[in-house]
């Protein structure tokens, strides 16, 4: 028998709570069953180490003897519950021939009193110490030659992996705010043509953290890492950025972001971090024309394109409509949901259009949505996915469109070269991954 759970556990975005048995993240909350939450449980008070399925089946089922699908139908469960709740896919490992292994941003468990109690003490000195820090650290930068490759270098020329924002805080509105505000950062950074961003490919754990990038693109390219963490004191947030070498791990840039400043504030401090390393200034990235946490929470999931985290983006945005019925931008990014997922109400009525659609790159993204799956017109909408992506090259979702344009119009080479470059921007998404075996055994016609 196993023993009583009373742990929580973090698990990206998403929190699950033991004794009740659910998942609770942007995705909106997720019960398991019993044995898939004691699953759950185990693997992430083993969290980094591979579990194998006799490991399982002896904790989990008291070794009984069960069918050979009784664990890989559980994994199977345990994955598609955390998917629904707005876990990363890459969160749970299937390692060939070993077993099973959670990875990354499982925390392993703690009481909540002491885990609220000692964070409450390095939050205040940090909040405390946070001024000084920012200005030691400008002191020492490198006043010398900005960072960047030759002009006449091959692209790309910078490379970016970007972390998603954390937090320490157990409250459900700082867990979506750090996802919200992670995509709103790739929003305003992937519009730059000079950098290759890259989104969670970083991997501390791994042998090679880069996951290949310096053998791939050559020692020579400049790679940097972008962190962000959520400092919530009670009174204001406050996001502190910085920017680092992962060869040496020398801080080269560090900013401080006040949430309550809104998306332009961000897009200025990021355009402070560009200069940094001599990347142009993107000043046409105007603030968004949608501040709401639960908008970007839902783009975010609506990007992973799956039906479940479709499904959940669209709870986000129901929730905006009911509050705001005549909110042009969520009902129209709704409406593209609906037309790419048929399990997706869409919204009733007509969609009067965005006043200023060139204000919002997205808004094109969800016309050309339309395009594509709703009037069947995959001309159309490769012809606005090319506007999209001259001004926004680094728009992973926008590629993985543009891909699904060009499998539809017969184009399957064109539709796999897109899909690779997708996925090279956003490793996380295994909705891609699975599209690029699909189109490689012929299944060329959109999903």
């Amino acid at each position: 028998m196993t023993e009583k759970m009373t742990a929580q556990h973090s698990i990206g975005p998403v929190r699950f709570d033991s004794s009740t048995k659910a998942l609770h993240g942007p995705g909106g909350e997720v019960k398991l069953e019993d044995k898939v939450a004691e699953l759950l449980d185990f693997l992430c008070r083993r969290t980094g180490d591979v579990v194998s399925r006799e490991e399982i089946l002896e904790t989990i089922w008291a070794g009984r003897s069960l069918s050979e699908q009784t664990v890989p139908v559980a994994i199977s469960k345990l994955r598609k519950a955390l998917r629904d709740a707005g876990a990363e896919d890459t969160v749970l490992q299937t390692v060939p021939k070993r077993g099973y292994r959670m990875v990354g941003k499982a925390s392993r468990p703690e009481s909540v009193s002491t885990r609220k109690s000692a964070w409450s003490g390095v939050r205040t000195w940090f909040i405390v110490a946070l001024p000084i820090m920012v200005i030691l650290i400008s002191s020492f930068w490198p006043k010398g030659t900005p960072l960047v490759p030759p002009a006449d270098a091959a692209k790309p020329g910078i490379i970016l992996t970007v972390q998603d924002i954390r937090t320490e805080s157990e409250a459900q509105e700082d867990r979506a705010r750090v996802i919200a505000l992670s995509e709103l950062a790739s929003y305003f950074l992937s519009q730059s043509p000079e950098v290759l961003v890259i989104r969670h490919w970083w991997n501390v754990d791994a042998p090679d953290p880069t996951g290949g990038i310096f053998t791939r693109y050559g020692a020579e390219t400049p790679v940097y890492l972008l962190k962000g963490t959520l400092i919530n004191d009670g009174e204001s947030r406050v996001v502190t950025l910085f920017l680092s070498n992962p060869k040496t791990d020398e801080v080269l840039w560090s900013g401080v972001y006040d949430v309550a400043d809104g998306s332009g504030a961000l897009f200025s401090s990021l355009g402070d971090m560009f200069g940094r390393v001599g990347v142009a200034a993107l000043d046409d990235v105007a603030p968004v024309a949608e501040e709401d946490d639960r908008y970007w929470v839902g783009r975010y999931l609506a990007h992973l394109s799956t039906e479940g985290a479709a499904n959940s983006a669209a709870r986000k945005w129901r929730e905006m409509i009911e509050a705001e019925p005549d909110n042009v931008v969520v009902r129209q990014a709704l409406s593209a949901l609906s037309a790419r997922w048929t399990s997706v109400e869409g919204v009733a009525g007509p969609i009067p259009e965005a006043s200023d659609v060139s204000a919002d790159y997205l808004l094109q993204v969800d016309r050309a949505v339309i395009a594509l799956y709703q009037d069947r017109d995959a001309e159309a909408a490769l012809a606005i996915l090319e506007d999209i992506l001259a001004r926004a090259p680094g728009d992973h979702y926008a590629l993985s469109l543009k891909a699904e344009a060009l499998a539809a119009g017969g184009d399957t080479k064109a539709a796999l070269e897109a899909y690779r470059k997708a996925l090279r921007l956003a490793p996380f998404a295994k909705a891609y991954a699975n599209r690029i075996i699909a189109l490689q055994g012929g299944t060329a016609g959109a999903d």
